[in-house]
């Protein structure tokens, strides 16, 4: 796990830096290569009108919104956080996109939900699980409050799966793998999220990867790129000369129209077993 930040409990954070994840957490979902992701997380999660839908982690609430229009009218979403800065923001932008009435919050830890047991028809957590010291607590907790027949879907990134178009192999290399190692919580979390999952009492899991390409100065992934070259430089792995040649380089390949990054999401869907029905996996076992 690398260094500890906001996002690993942003109920710690003062209200100035809430407001400021929650406006990223805003912009970060209006990019394209961010709608391709979260649109790829709803077809997984797959919500059905009607339904009871659980998000843990959820915000300023960007997901909740856009699954409650799969379940509307008269089913429900849930978004839970720990942090109750998050949720008064999420319930103002809720209230600007009229689903008040769709959408209902509550504070709580991702280890110890604040619900019964089966409670829900669908549960979710996306880019959350990196950011928890201890996922396989928050995914048993997932599993208990889904019912029987119910699914759980979980996303994160790999950050370590990341290409980039760059001439220098060494210093983009240098420079990736010491981000991925020591900023910004555990970016392996992608590639871990099966065996999680499969470590609980859901069938059927699944995992998809979801290959996500940026081109643009502002897509998601553009802006993480820039970041690593800076808390590198900062961290005293590249030079200040390094750090310089390398952004130069990705901003003249973004004003030729060449850049090309891409990096791998997972998302990782399960069942929670019917009373009575076989476990072809368990058998296996």
């Amino acid at each position: 796990m690398s260094h500890v930040n906001n996002w690993a409990n942003p109920s710690k954070a003062n209200m100035q830096d809430v407001y400021n994840m929650a406006a990223a957490l805003e912009e970060r979902a209006q990019a394209l290569d961010q709608i391709q992701v979260n649109e790829a997380l709803v077809d997984a999660l797959a919500p059905v009108a009607g339904e009871q839908v659980l998000e843990v982690g959820c915000g300023s609430g960007v997901l909740c919104r856009q699954i409650a229009l799969g379940v509307v009218p008269v089913g429900k979403v849930t978004g839970v956080d720990i942090s109750p800065e998050f949720l008064r923001i999420a319930q103002d932008y809720t209230a600007s996109a009229d689903l008040s009435t769709t959408i209902q919050w509550g504070a709580g830890q991702a280890e110890v939900l604040p619900f019964r047991d089966a409670s829900f028809d669908a549960v979710f957590a996306a880019r959350l699980l990196l950011h928890i010291s201890d996922p396989q607590a928050v995914l048993n907790e997932l599993v208990r409050v889904v019912r029987p027949g119910g699914r759980a879907v979980v996303m994160d990134w790999d950050f370590d799966t990341v290409a980039i178009d760059h001439s220098d192999r060494e210093l983009t290399r240098r420079l990736l793998h010491w981000r991925c190692d020591h900023h910004g919580g555990n970016n392996w979390s992608g590639r871990q999220l099966w065996g999680q999952m499969a470590a609980t009492e859901l069938v059927n899991v699944k995992a998809a990867p979801i290959v996500s390409v940026a081109h643009h100065e502002y897509d998601s992934l553009t802006l993480s790129l820039f970041k690593a070259a800076r808390v590198a430089r900062d961290g005293n792995v590249i030079s200040p000369g390094e750090y310089d040649a390398w952004v130069d380089e990705l901003r003249s390949s973004l004003a030729a129209g060449s850049f090309f990054a891409s990096i791998v999401y997972f998302i990782v869907v399960g069942e929670r077993k019917k009373e009575g029905t076989w476990d072809f996996q368990s058998e296996l076992g």
